[in-house]
């Protein structure tokens, strides 16, 4: 049995019919006032906080807002959620920008609700492990990174891209690159078969992703309280933490990340080339086969022909010669009739002799037209599969180009 997780509720009456459906997968704790929410916060067994959709203009909003002013210890380190019927954009910004987790709909079906919780848990479950192992190396980590200048961090991630054969490898290298700015980010690669969305535990969270993907086309920077997307072609990342109070540090972290951009766009490209490659070599194998198939049809059916044709040349030799002797011809004439009929045989049997070398031609010339292997073609292949199995690539149709 799966282990269940504990949940504080928050609602100053009653909480709502949809969180009362998830009894039965979290161990759910309902909390009316602020000083029992911060008690049952102490406890350990609490992983999350779930903001329940109550009565009054944005007012899980406004104490979203209060307790992210306030920091209280006992909430420091607790991932939150919010429950909202209004899901437009501008609400969705406000409750990121508040410090929410995510925020789901109150219409939101009960399966995926459980899906969005657990994935929130899981996040906040893998961060503090990442966390724990960033301690454990930040004194080796910080003597290498204070030697290091922003452009040096740059070009080391340049120099390093070239080796990453797929969108994972590609992430987790730009975030080792930005924890030289000491921020946190969300990323979004979009590549020509496959959309991946990242946070720097490898894993994706779904608030963040869906921001990425509807401000994508907003321009290169779209600031919104102390967060920041940055866009660039293929890519998008989403800043949570940028200085507001040092101008100079918040300037140079937009400069240099954008250029971390441009390097991860190309790398994006070339990754979307290796998989293009990949089909078209694919496609050229099928048409080849295929052409090898019907060529070893055609040496059959025109060895079936040579054989008929010598069989009816044959039958009409011997028709001919038991005709001549009702004829009543010389046999001078006779003698001239068969030499020009063994003429003829010989003819048609040279003329089989002079394309007896079809079926050889033919074969060297597909030899000839088989595609060679090209580098990286297991990259490629890589990358087509991933797409696969999320159902972004479709099989090219022999002899035509992606």
């Amino acid at each position: 049995m799966s282990k269940k997780y504990g949940v504080i509720v928050y609602n100053t009456s009653t909480i709502s019919d949809s969180i009362r459906s998830l009894q039965l997968d979290f161990k759910l704790t309902h909390c009316q006032t602020y000083e029992s929410l911060l008690t049952h916060a102490a406890y350990s067994d609490n992983q999350l906080l779930l903001i329940d959709d109550m009565p009054g203009n944005n007012s899980h909003l406004a104490f979203l807002d209060k307790i992210k002013s306030e920091c209280p210890l006992e909430l420091e380190s607790m991932s939150v959620i919010v429950l909202s019927r209004n899901m437009e954009l501008d609400q969705r910004l406000l409750a990121c920008e508040l410090g929410a987790d995510d925020c789901m709909s109150t219409e939101l079906s009960h399966d995926d609700m459980v899906t969005r919780i657990q994935s929130t848990i899981f996040n906040a479950i893998a961060n503090k492990q990442l966390k724990d192992q960033l301690r454990a190396a930040s004194d080796v980590a910080m003597a290498a990174m204070a030697s290091t200048g922003d452009l040096g961090a740059n070009i080391q991630f340049l120099l390093d891209s070239y080796q990453c054969q797929n969108f994972d490898q590609l992430g987790q290298l730009l975030f080792q690159s930005l924890n030289h700015y000491g921020i946190s980010c969300s990323l979004q690669m979009r590549g020509k078969y496959k959309v991946k969305n990242m946070e720097a535990n490898g894993m994706e969270r779904t608030m963040e992703s869906r921001l990425l993907s509807e401000l994508k086309d907003a321009g290169r920077f779209y600031d919104f309280g102390n967060r920041t997307v940055i866009n660039y072609n293929r890519v998008s990342i989403l800043i949570k933490n940028m200085p507001l109070d040092d101008p100079e540090k918040y300037g140079q972290i937009k400069d240099n990340i954008f250029a971390l951009l441009q390097g991860t766009d190309a790398k994006i490209e070339a990754l979307d080339m290796q998989a293009d490659i990949y089909l078209e070599h694919q496609s050229q194998e099928t048409l080849i086969r295929r052409m090898e198939s019907g060529i070893e049809n055609l040496g059959s059916q025109y060895r079936d022909m040579t054989v008929q044709i010598a069989g009816v040349v044959n039958q009409l030799a011997d028709s001919f010669e038991q005709s001549m002797q009702t004829l009543l011809l010389t046999d001078e004439q006779e003698k001239i009739l068969l030499e020009r009929l063994e003429t003829g045989k010989n003819n048609v049997y040279d003329i089989f002799e002079h394309f007896s070398h079809m079926d050889d031609d033919l074969s060297a010339i597909l030899k000839m037209c088989a595609p060679e292997e090209v580098a990286g073609i297991e990259v490629g292949k890589a990358l087509c599969e991933e797409g696969n199995k999320a159902g972004n690539v479709r099989p090219l149709k022999s002899g035509t180009t992606p």
